[in-house]
């Protein structure tokens, strides 16, 4: 019975959501909008109201393309792919701080005049959006190289296509070569801006669920306005999961061969590897966004008359990484001085390895990072690799580790115990270009999602010598990547998704490497797209499409971990149960080949949801309230300010600074119910380690006699130790909690004081240890008695209905 409870649970859960489509494709949408346009007055809203349920007006129609991401390009004078469907609806799935994609086609029976995209605030139970929680922007082509030749390909993602243009560059080999060309400057706009539609237009939408969006349904609408015909409207849909994504299991890295600018270059002075500042933490923005936390570095430290190193660029790099949001426990450097040779290196050459190796990790461990990676000779194999041997040895001994792209997976058995982390080459790009051998471009594009089976990651794990070199890289404890993935040219969206997303879980790679986020031939404008995964603009950089497909296929591998913590978590207290083991079955049957991944993403949401679910079930706030016999309970947060004082030196324990009969009249007051830290509050100089606050114990006579009394913490950055009269009565750190730092310092917590002899004016102290960030006590710190005992879940319902007003 239990593997038919857990069947039909499955079973009605994709009925629901059938149904659920079905009837909102039998909506009807209508746009009631009075338009001012610059040819005269606009229509009647009667003339404007359309019926969405086909998204279609007698001047033009309007296509889903489900999934967005796919092999299929949307071409203007060929059948729209099989994936399109007339439809007025959009929905997306997703947890908070996730982006997704979404797309729509116009097709025009007419050519549409200044086209109007607009979308209404995403409204929901915790009110609007905001305005860029939702982006809008058009699908450009690029005349650039492919299989089979160059052709103008849809790639860009832009806000403005008239920046840049495609114009007949004929030379005596090929008269049919075209060249982009900048119409002006080389910016896009920052909203999308209206345009004609003469022919079929792809329009891609991402969004952006805001990190404080609550778990439900949203929604919104977008119109499309053409001046000379009607409006249309589109409804999209938005589900916000109650769970939060976790990082992913692979390490998601790129080659950037990029180097930091001068100060004085200005972002205007172009040179294809130098990026200023301003330009740098945009690119490294990009990539925080698409799930791509470590690309590699090829700055180098400076390297001083007396041997010694500067690490000012470095150091500033790192800076712009931080800002962007980018903070990985190991670096990937491929601008040092250490010589990899392919011979024995001389005394000399191994003491400068040393050296090097030495003052690198001192550096880098001083800013957090566990380990540098240090790039060998980037492809070598064969007898040339095994010569490389002493080198790599070298490293290892002083300390460090290394990386390197190797071409063939003989590797292992050549340098497999010395080479930290390879970065193994696919084998898929010969693939894929024998699939389209004898294809010209024109006939590659209609029949390019035929072309891209050939490029499955399935390829690899047909591939002995793969296995053997994954296995055995494994089984050293150690971890390999993949580079080219799935090769270089291969502008194929699905397939970077598959590839670099649960493919790699599949083939076993712990992590990607790819050439190259942006390549280093090209010039300003006609850039050399056949490698990149962007195109660079001179205040940032534009989306491609399958730039676009690697950030699924890294949301993909965030709901597998995600999924598997949850099955981990809960194999150890629920062993035995059905849907444990039908999970573990349904994981091992998943088609990351060849599968629906939007729906095996909502099948892996569904069972994250049904595990969390096992054994205690949560209750809410209506049904904690009623157990509670309110009259008998006082309610006070404590007040402010608090006094406070750093403890860079963790004398204060030693010092006994819990003392009530300290004297604390120098101490600084601050505030604790602002959701500011120390940091913000004028003590940013010691924003990290130790700091203690002081105040008085807010309670009456009446409240001492209470039976149950408890303080409650909303938040404390990050672990606290609790002392009440000079006796500590509460820790809540790691070794009492279990909680990392990424999680305490969001939780809420409550000291209870049923043992404690309280009376008016008793002294409250708190130390809490701050590792980086807020620092402190940042949210309001309350006193509740009570006649009744009451559980955490109680006490955190009892703060929650008073901060929000809640009524039953």
């Amino acid at each position: 019975m239990d593997v038919l409870r857990v069947v039909l649970v499955f079973v009605r859960a994709s009925f629901n959501r059938r149904v659920a489509v079905a009837g909102m494709l039998l909506t009807t949408i209508t746009s009631c909008r009075t338009v001012e346009g610059p040819a005269g007055p606009a229509k009647s809203e009667a003339r404007r109201t359309t019926t969405a349920t086909a998204a279609r007006t007698t001047d033009y129609q309007v296509h889903i393309l489900e999934p967005a991401v796919t092999n299929h390009f949307v071409l203007p004078d060929a059948p729209l792919p099989p994936v399109a469907r007339a439809s007025a609806e959009l929905t997306f799935h997703g947890c908070r701080g996730q982006y997704g994609s979404l797309c729509f086609i116009v097709t025009p029976a007419i050519e549409l005049e200044n086209v109007r995209i607009e979308h209404e605030p995403v409204q929901g139970g915790t009110g609007p959006w905001p305005d860029n929680a939702v982006d809008i922007r058009v699908v450009k082509e690029l005349y650039r190289e492919c299989l089979g030749g160059s052709a103008a390909v849809p790639t860009l993602l832009v806000h403005d296509e008239s920046f840049l243009a495609i114009e007949p560059a004929p030379t005596a080999e090929d008269p049919d070569r075209m060249t982009n060309v900048a119409t002006g400057p080389l910016r896009d706009a920052e909203l999308l801006q209206p345009a004609s539609i003469p022919r079929r237009k792809q329009f891609w939408v991402t969004v952006h669920i805001p990190r404080d969006a609550k778990a439900g349904d949203y929604q919104t609408t977008i119109r499309i306005i053409p001046q000379n015909s009607d409006a249309t409207s589109l409804r999209l849909s938005i589900h916000v999961y109650p769970f939060e994504l976790l990082p992913p299991i692979i390490e998601y890295s790129i080659y950037y061969p990029t180097y930091l600018a001068d100060d004085d270059a200005g972002d205007g002075a172009y040179r294809f590897t130098h990026r200023s500042a301003r330009q740098m933490l945009a690119e490294f923005r990009n990539m925080n966004e698409h799930g791509l936390s470590n690309p590699n570095i090829y700055n180098g430290p400076a390297v001083l008359t007396d041997g010694s190193l500067d690490f000012t660029t470095l150091d500033r790099i790192l800076d712009l990484r931080h800002q962007a949001g980018m903070r990985p426990r190991v670096l990937y450097l491929l601008g040092h001085s250490i010589p990899f040779t392919d011979r024995p290196l001389t005394v000399e050459e191994r003491k400068r390895t040393a050296s090097m190796v030495k003052q690198i990790n001192e550096w880098a461990r001083s800013l957090g990072y566990d380990d540098v990676y240090y790039a060998a000779n980037d492809e070598w194999w064969g007898e040339r690799l095994s010569r490389e041997r002493d080198a790599l040895l070298a490293v290892e001994e002083a300390g460090g580790r290394t990386f390197v792209a190797v071409m063939h997976a003989t590797f292992f058995e050549r340098v497999g115990d010395v080479l930290t982390r390879p970065v193994l080459l696919s084998k898929i790009g010969a693939r894929l270009r024998h699939a389209s051998k004898g294809m010209t471009p024109h006939h590659w594009l209609r029949n390019s999602a035929e072309v891209a089976k050939a490029g499955s990651f399935k390829r690899m794990v047909e591939l002995p010598e793969f296995r053997r070199a994954i296995d055995g890289m494994h089984r050293q404890g150690r971890k390999i990547f993949t580079y080219m993935n799935p090769t270089a040219g291969i502008t194929l969206p699905e397939l970077h998704r598959r590839n670099t997303g649960l493919g790699m879980w599949r083939v076993g790679f712990d992590g990607t490497m790819t050439w190259a986020y942006a390549h280093i031939a090209g010039d300003r404008v006609d850039q050399a797209a056949v490698f990149a995964m962007i195109y660079r603009t001179e205040n940032g950089v534009l989306d491609t499409l399958h730039w676009e497909g690697f950030r699924e296929g890294v949301n993909d591998v965030r709901y597998l971990t995600t999924l598997l913590d949850a099955l981990s978590r809960t194999s150890g207290r629920f062993p035995g149960n059905t849907l444990v083991n039908e999970t573990h079955a349904w994981l091992h049957e998943v088609d990351a080949a060849e599968g629906d991944l939007d729906a095996i993403r909502r099948e892996m949401a569904d069972r994250i949801i049904a595990l969390q679910d096992l054994g205690h079930r949560k209750r809410s706030m209506q049904q904690l309230l009623a157990e509670i016999d309110q009259s008998s309970v006082t309610f006070t947060t404590l007040g402010e300010p608090w006094r406070f004082k750093p403890d860079p030196d963790d004398q204060g324990v030693d010092q006994e600074w819990f003392d009530p009969a300290l004297d604390i009249a120098r101490w600084a007051p601050v505030h604790t119910n602002i959701d500011k830290g120390w940091e913000k509050q004028g003590f940013a100089d010691v924003a990290t380690g130790y700091g203690w606050y002081r105040t008085v114990l807010p309670i009456t006579s009446a409240q001492t006699k209470k039976r149950y009394k408890y303080l409650f913490f909303g938040a404390n950055d990050e672990d606290s130790w609790v002392f009440l009269n000079g006796r500590l009565v509460l820790s809540h750190d790691f070794e009492h909690t279990g909680l990392m730092p990424g999680s305490i310092w969001l939780t809420s917590f409550v000291v209870p004081l049923n043992d404690q002899r309280l009376r008016p004016g008793d002294a409250l102290a708190v130390r809490v240890l701050n590792r980086g960030g807020l620092g402190g006590i940042w949210k309001p710190v309350h006193l509740i008695t009570s006649d009744q005992e009451l559980t955490f879940d109680q006490i955190k319902a009892l703060v929650e209905s008073r901060n929000t007003n809640f009524t039953p």
